[in-house]
């Protein structure tokens, strides 16, 4: 299983979950490493898991943000007769915000919401493309060595447009139980608001070294999620560092993302980042300013700060906060006279908010007791009025109201509120977010009976489609094929060099094939430039080992073709195609001297041991027998008489080294002296 896909040879485990394991591995189509999230085999065989793992793939290629983990590919491979699936991402090196807080303790409050206003970014950029995290934990945002912030997992991530699959008809609790928003701990919808509650659990553990609830069971801190207020961060901060502003700053804008109620909390990521960039800069907070209502402070009577919801026109349902004694009288805001806080201030109010309830319920059932006995008097004392009598009470009836836009679990609040039963019901929509309120059946401005059953239909955002398989196409072909998809192609095309892909085609895309997302949305495209080239370089009076070394240099294979030249040996001679453009890994011929080539030298009026003589100066390597005496010249003198008169081949002339050399002897004749007939 070391090579997937034919493309991704898998190397070392670098991490493993509930349900897969992360493999670093090396992209060999591209030459890129790059991380592998493969499910588990004995999880591959369950249908469930498999189409969970699958969705996840969906989700995490429908998002392309620099503080969202990138998907380059994903598919699926056969192991031990099983098809399991798995993803292809960018492989992140850096520690997780869980890691830095375990390790390095609480952070300053300044660099905990710098930390963080990155993971708003991602969450919007995930909200505004229809996908809850619903997984935000410090464990699933790493910190690169650069300080770059990626979030990660999105595991069980559930896309808006998926709550009517049978996966999503469950009350079971997903997500971590330290981070889970009470809707979720409840098994009700979560939307957006929900990502918000748990990076608001998250920004709590970074600043104060501890999760806001514990218990001994999921269960339990679950429970606390739904029927608990949490402490105040500063109250387990180190308080010397701060001064009542910051501790108020820190405060506000950490209990607003925890509020109970969606209606109560930031209502978009967006503006939950807007506050921490804020807080970072050690500026006032939107949160702090809309939240802080003093009261009259006395040593016995705590003040309290109030976190209503701080968009506009939502429910100012106070998630209360105890402070401790006041330090001089209230003021419009607590930069100049901040509102103190104590731990036991809060069990005090807990204690007179008991007492509260003591007295109002004892209250309450005196008027059920009151009012039945009037009942009884008026019945017995009237017997002429008997119930087949009295006229019948007319029904109440409600006018439905305009939700349109609004997040659907306000509407639905909303609806419910009037006594009137409320089933959701899913469509997509071309203009409205997803997770907001389309309209209702019957529409706004109705009559409707209370306890009648209302029609809620919620946004799925845009119309999905499947993204088509672009590779090997050509843009003008791949706009064609999105078009027809409903999609749009990006302009903005990246390219890169491929072996295997002709230039001008596609070579990648992101989203990957097969992935579901909103009509509409632009896909962008890798087109491959052809493989790398280089020039081939002139290597005139280089060695062969010089030559080699600089093709090599240039990603090129060198092979060298040795020829007969009087250079000496291994000098270049020549390089095939010398100034041409050649595609990288290309096999380049160098001719080489083999250094067997010579000039044959005179060796006349030599003798044949001085000739050898000559010759081996000259280069030549042949034995005595390759120097052979061919026929004698007549010579009228006497001195050259033994002497070498010629020789095959003559001199000058280019031989090999280890050529057979012929020579002809001189022989004194006097005879050579006549003179020959007719002259």
């Amino acid at each position: 299983m070391s090579l997937i896909a034919d493309r991704y040879r898998l190397a070392e485990t670098i991490g493993s979950g509930g349900m897969s394991n992360v493999y670093a591995a090396e992209d060999t189509l591209l030459g890129r490493t790059v991380a592998i999230k493969m499910l588990k085999l004995d999880m591959a065989r369950d249908q469930g898991f498999r189409e969970r793992f699958r969705r996840e793939a969906q989700n995490s290629a429908r998002l392309n943000h620099p503080n969202i983990v990138s998907v380059f590919d994903t598919g699926e491979t056969l192991v031990s007769d099983v098809s399991v699936p798995f993803i292809v991402m960018e492989l992140i090196q850096g520690r997780t915000v869980r890691d830095i807080v375990r390790n390095d303790g609480p952070l300053h409050y300044q660099d905990a919401a710098r930390l963080l206003e990155p993971v708003c970014h991602a969450l919007q950029a995930s909200h505004d493309a229809g996908i809850i995290h619903r997984d935000i934990k410090p464990a699933n945002i790493m910190v690169t060595p650069t300080g770059a912030v990626k979030v990660m997992d999105f595991g069980i991530a559930r896309a808006l447009d998926d709550s009517t699959s049978a996966m999503t008809q469950t009350s079971a609790v997903i997500g971590t139980a330290q981070y889970l928003s009470p809707e979720q701990a409840r098994g009700k919808n979560a939307d957006a608001r929900s990502d918000v509650y748990a990076l608001g659990c998250v920004l709590y553990e970074v600043l104060t070294g501890r999760v806001p609830f514990e218990g001994e069971t999921p269960f339990a801190v679950a429970y606390q999620h739904v029927q608990e207020d949490a402490e105040a961060p500063s109250s387990r901060m180190n308080t010397s560092d701060l001064s009542p502003t910051e501790a108020v700053n820190i405060d506000a804008v950490t209990l607003t993302a925890m509020a109970k109620h969606p209606a109560d909390r930031y209502q978009s990521a967006a503006e939950l980042g807007e506050d921490l960039a804020r807080l970072g800069r050690g500026a006032v907070t939107q949160a702090a300013r809309s939240h802080v209502h003093p009261t009259t402070h006395s040593t016995s009577h705590p003040a309290t700060m109030t976190a209503p919801a701080v968009a506009s026109g939502s429910a100012a349902t106070a998630a209360t906060m105890a402070a401790g004694p006041a330090a001089a009288a209230p003021a419009p805001y607590p930069e100049s006279n901040p509102a103190p806080r104590s731990s036991g201030g809060k069990r005090r109010k807990v204690e007179e908010d008991n007492r509260v309830v003591k007295i109002l319920a004892a209250v309450l059932a005196g008027v059920v007791l009151l009012a039945g006995g009037l009942f009884a008097w008026d019945f017995f004392t009237n017997p002429s009025t008997s119930p087949d009598k009295q006229a019948q009470p007319q029904q109440a009836s409600v006018t439905v109201p305009d939700v349109a836009r609004k997040p659907a679990n306000d509407a639905e609040r909303q609806l419910e509120a009037l006594g009137l039963t409320v089933e959701r019901e899913d469509a997509p929509s071309p203009d409205i977010a997803a997770g907001q309120a389309i309209s209702t059946n019957p529409s706004a401005g109705s009559s409707m009976p209370k306890g009648a059953t209302i029609r809620l239909v919620v946004s799925t955002g845009k119309e999905l489609t499947d993204v088509p398989d672009l590779t090997g196409l050509s843009p003008q072909d791949a706009g064609k094929a999105l078009e027809e998809a409903g999609l749009r192609l990006s302009s903005r095309v990246e390219e890169e060099h491929s072996d295997s892909i002709p230039a001008g085609s596609i070579t990648g895309q992101n989203p990957p094939k097969g992935s579901r997302i909103a009509k509409g949305t632009e896909v962008s495209v890798t087109v491959s430039s052809g493989p790398q080239t280089a020039r081939i370089p002139s290597l005139d009076n280089m060695s062969w080992q010089e030559a080699q070394a600089t093709l090599s240099s240039l990603g090129f294979r060198p092979s060298p073709e040795y020829v007969d030249s009087t250079e000496e040996k291994d000098r270049v001679l020549a390089v095939g195609g010398a100034g041409d453009q050649a595609p990288v890994g290309s096999e380049i011929i160098v001719r080489v001297s083999n250094g067997m080539l010579m000039t044959m030298p005179d060796i006349s009026r030599s003798t044949p041991e001085q000739a050898v003589s000559k010759l081996r100066q000259a280069g030549w390597k042949g034995d005595q027998s390759s120097l052979r005496a061919g026929d004698a010249v007549a010579t009228p003198s006497l001195i050259d008489n033994g002497l070498i008169g010629g020789s095959q081949p003559a001199a000058g002339q280019t031989i090999r080294k280890d050529a057979t050399i012929t020579y002809n002897p001189w022989v004194f004749d006097l005879g050579a002296l006549a003179p020959k007939p007719g002259r």
